[in-house]
């Protein structure tokens, strides 16, 4: 009887510590969790702070080398440079809006193209393998007449009879993912398209400093693969300071005088992408500035 009670106790006793080492290893684990996540929300709002930061830092960086040398070049890629902080790592890139195809081809209340702009994003959807139906759909998002185009779309034909309607803007988009509303811009056309669109060339004239292949081989039929290589040389050894410049490039001396109206060399807007990582949180700030202005466009992810 005696050795049988003993056995029990036994067993209670290991079933005790049993139970203990389970709370005290929930225990552990659970102030791991919460030390983990307290932890990251930390690092995660210093990640934040910092990424804005790399935004302001671009935005002061390139005003003062615009007042240094007010024509500057970059390559499709953009400009871009990391730093190391303290405890984490900050990564900038900064592309030049104005070096984009605008997205601003008709004008609104008249619903009249903008020839000029118009051909030029055409040539860029053919470049890109891309139906140029959605320049229609485009210009009927635009224009304020309920109208639709012979492949666009309007609200009354289309948008309001979708699952969940709404009209179309009647006005040029506010942001490029504004697009995605349109008809036929799908998520993959807008991959496709949207490193060589904007909405904030205002003027509709392509920076030749900046812009890319695609972008400049858009402003004429006569411009070929080569010419463009040629253009990219020019300017990585001395930027172009005036429009006629670009006469100066072998092979422009007769299609140059067809871009003196399409054509800038100077800019003042850009897209800065900010992307600051501490520990393992990563933020990442877009936004779109212009030089001696404010922010455009903000987006923070």
């Amino acid at each position: 009887m005696l050795r049988s009670q003993k056995g029990f106790a036994l067993i209670i006793t290991l079933l005790i510590t049993a139970v203990l080492v389970g709370l005290v290893t929930e225990l552990v684990y659970a102030v791991y969790i919460s030390v983990s996540r307290t932890n990251n929300f930390r690092d995660s709002q210093r990640a934040s702070l910092l990424a804005r930061s790399g935004v302001d830092m671009a935005k002061a960086g390139i005003e003062e080398f615009l007042r240094i040398k007010p024509f500057i070049t970059m390559d499709s890629d953009g400009l871009g440079f990391k730093r190391n902080e303290e405890d984490g790592e900050l990564d900038i890139k900064v592309l030049d809006e104005q070096g984009k195809v605008s997205l601003k081809i008709v004008y609104p209340n008249t619903g009249a193209l903008n020839d000029k702009v118009y051909n030029i994003y055409l040539r860029l959807l053919k470049l890109l393998n891309q139906k140029e139906d959605i320049a229609d759909t485009l210009s009927d998002w635009i224009d304020t007449d309920d109208e639709p185009r012979m492949m666009g779309a309007e609200g009354i034909d289309y948008y309001q009879r979708l699952s969940s309607p709404y009209l179309p803007k009647n006005g040029y988009p506010d942001s490029l993912e504004e697009v995605l509303m349109i008809k036929g811009y799908t998520p993959q056309i807008y991959k496709s398209i949207s490193p060589f669109i904007t909405v904030y060339n205002t003027s509709g004239l392509i920076n030749i400093n900046t812009a890319g292949k695609e972008v400049i081989m858009s402003l004429s039929d006569e411009i070929t693969e080569t010419l463009v290589e040629r253009v990219i040389d020019y300017r990585k050894a001395t930027p172009f300071k005036d429009r006629s410049d670009i006469m100066k490039v072998a092979g422009f001396e007769t299609i140059g005088f067809s871009l003196q109206d399409k054509i800038t060399v100077e800019s003042n807007i850009f897209r800065v992408r900010s992307s600051a990582k501490i520990g393992e949180a990563v933020r990442v700030v877009e936004a779109v500035i212009q030089t001696g202005g404010g922010i455009l466009y903000w987006r923070e992810s």
